[in-house]
């Protein structure tokens, strides 16, 4: 049973290593294909540039077509296998098949890039740019490193040799962390493959593409610099295309105010010369970082489920007990799992990309959101303004002490009183919000037309810098009190009778027996309303939005009403995200203490 326990052990830990492997294999294939795509409409806009028509039509004259087409395949410098189709019939190897006459209607009908075999294949117009006559489709090969390089076939030996080793219930724990930081370093070196091939991806286009340009240019001068960025913008769509000085031809990373940026030069006539700038395909590939660190994790995950699986083996009365249970808890771990865990992990992959819904790329920027967070003063504001709304918490926790302390008794009218102060808390948020904007109004508002009787000047409470930021918090205290004033009364049901009894018999002032014996076995109640109050208060969102809208002059604009912006006014996903984790982290500490607090003990004497 041991030695089929360290096989199995071996199997899944090295499965999961190719695994990763081969995701980053994949992801690299997968840039190669996009790259691809974009040399074929780089070759077609080049076509349609330098080939001639025929005398008296907008259709190219076949022999010079040909001559162009076996010209760009022989172009110094150019890298990839090229084909060039006029109609269906191949014209840079007349003996090669013909184009599909099925797949050249739908290249006529979409007018799209689309793949053929290993190749992609985009359509030829014509020089009135009308009609599809014909095809260009383009190869790159193969740009990704090889996947059994003597360091990856160490990594999979030693994920191996410690899967079969921690898979084993007598090996120590030791294994089991050098089986994880294998499967880390596996699953970062299929990452690193990825943005490898990505890389070369990238440099393989930019070189075709300044290959063309330079051809371009030479046959076809323009006055200026700046108008030959215009006419050969065609050649290089998603691009960036400028005047530059004289420089490297090579291919260079920069980064930018927008990001990453992959840069070569381009030699014109007359010593002119543009810049050709791209973002670079690595730059795309941030979430695949989590993508194979998630499959080489899953190995260990195996490997543990395996030797789980052993000792579980041996009580069989504890394994149908155990699966019992998880398939009673199956129905809430997958609600959690989509709904709360999966959300957690999508903001995290947002918050290191430049992610909006209009960009067409969502670019791996790393820390850059959090760097940009902590320049922005607008965050500090919002963190100073969530600070303060904070500071109603202790208020509205002693008034509903107070209360819990008027209305402790069982009287009938006691509990009425109690329901009152609680209908609040139960109430529509939004309703609440409406109806105490109306209260604010600083024209025919009721505080003001109560404020009149006494010959008090009205005031803007909401749209007063100074005083909206406590007129939400005086609302928010309306609405907390009533809970705060039900679970402080739950804890005084809780302290024995004979305490304050006994305290009553020795002399002790109501203060006394209050400050002394009730407020110190009420510290597990105060402190669990205090720590969900700051919680609370750091998610506030409701109130805000509908009695300010963040201001006036910011005067309101919190944490969480900033998130929302990024998000939906400014489509700045990435920056929302990486100001949701921060709050997270907040948020997280607060609840962290919460369990540190509680968890202490509590003296009764």
């Amino acid at each position: 049973m041991s030695g089929r326990l360290r096989l199995a052990g071996a199997l899944v830990a090295t499965a999961a290593g190719l695994a990763a492997l081969g995701a980053g294999h994949w992801a690299a294939q997968r840039a190669a294909r996009d790259w691809s795509t974009r040399a074929a409409q780089s070759a077609a806009a080049y076509l349609a540039l330098v080939a001639p028509t025929a005398p008296g039509a907008t259709s190219y004259d076949l022999a010079r077509l040909l001559a162009q087409a076996r010209g760009l395949a022989s172009l110094p410098g150019w890298t990839g296998a090229v084909e060039v189709y006029h109609g269906t019939a191949p014209l840079v190897r007349a003996t090669a098949a013909p184009l599909d006459a099925a797949e050249f209607a739908t290249l006529r009908e979409r007018e799209i890039v689309q793949a053929l075999g290993d190749a992609q294949v985009a359509p030829l117009k014509d020089k009135d740019d009308w009609d599809v006559v014909g095809a260009v489709a383009v190869r790159v090969g193969n740009v990704t490193p090889s996947l059994l390089s003597g360091r990856t076939l160490a990594l999979l030996a030693v994920l191996g040799v410690t899967g079969a080793l921690a898979a084993d219930r007598r090996r120590r724990r030791r294994v089991a962390i050098v089986l994880g930081l294998t499967a880390v370093l596996v699953g970062v070196t299929g990452y690193r493959v990825a943005v490898a091939g990505a890389r070369r991806a990238t440099d393989a286009w930019l070189m075709q593409a300044r290959v063309l340009l330079g051809e371009v240019g030479a046959r076809v001068p323009t006055r200026n610099a700046a108008m030959a960025a215009v006419r050969l913008a065609p050649l290089v769509r998603g691009a960036e295309l400028a005047v530059s000085d004289s420089g490297d031809t090579g291919v260079q990373r920069t980064v930018v105010a927008a990001g990453p940026r992959a840069i070569t030069r381009v030699q014109l006539m007359s010593g002119r010369w543009l810049a050709l700038t791209v973002l670079p395909g690595e730059a795309t590939l941030g979430g695949w970082l989590f993508v194979t660190l998630g499959v080489a994790a899953l190995g260990v995950l195996g490997v543990l489920f395996v030797a789980w699986i052993a000792r579980a083996r041996a009580r069989p009365r504890a394994l149908r007990e155990t699966l019992t249970a998880w398939g009673f808890l199956a129905p809430a771990t997958l609600h959690l799992a989509v709904f709360s865990f999966g959300p957690m992990v999508f903001a995290g992959y947002l918050a290191l990309h430049r992610w909006s819904p209009l960009e067409p790329v969502k670019p791996f920027v790393g820390l850059g959101n959090f760097v940009a967070l902590a320049r922005d003063p607008l965050v500090w504001i919002s963190l100073r303004n969530t600070l303060l709304y904070t500071l109603h918490v202790p208020v509205a926790m002693a008034i509903a002490l107070g209360v819990a302390l008027v209305l402790q008794h069982r009287s009938g009218a006691a509990r009425v009183a109690r329901t009152i102060f609680f209908l609040p808390y139960v109430s529509s948020l939004v309703a609440v919000a409406l109806v105490w904007q109306w209260m604010y109004h600083a024209d025919f508002g009721l505080l003001n037309s109560l404020s009149a009787l006494v010959g008090l000047p009205p005031v803007d409470w909401l749209g007063n810098p100074r005083t909206a930021l406590v007129a939400v918090m005086v609302v928010s205290i309306w609405v907390q009190v009533g809970y705060q004033m039900i679970v402080f009364h739950a804890g005084l049901q809780g302290i024995p009778q004979d305490y304050l009894d006994a305290a009553r018999v020795d002399g002790a002032s109501p203060w006394q027996r209050f400050w002394r014996v009730t407020f110190p076995l009420l510290r597990p109640v105060t402190l669990f309303v205090l720590v969900t109050g700051v919680i609370t208060s750091f998610q506030v969102f409701t109130l805000i939005y509908v009695l300010t809208d963040g201001g006036p002059l910011h005067a309101t604009d919190v944490l969480v009403y900033r998130i929302y912006q990024m998000a939906w006014e400014f489509l700045q996903f990435g920056d929302a995200s990486a100001l949701a984790l921060l709050l997270f982290a907040l948020l997280f500490g607060a609840t962290w203490l919460q369990f540190r607090l509680l968890g202490k003990r509590v003296d009764y004497a």
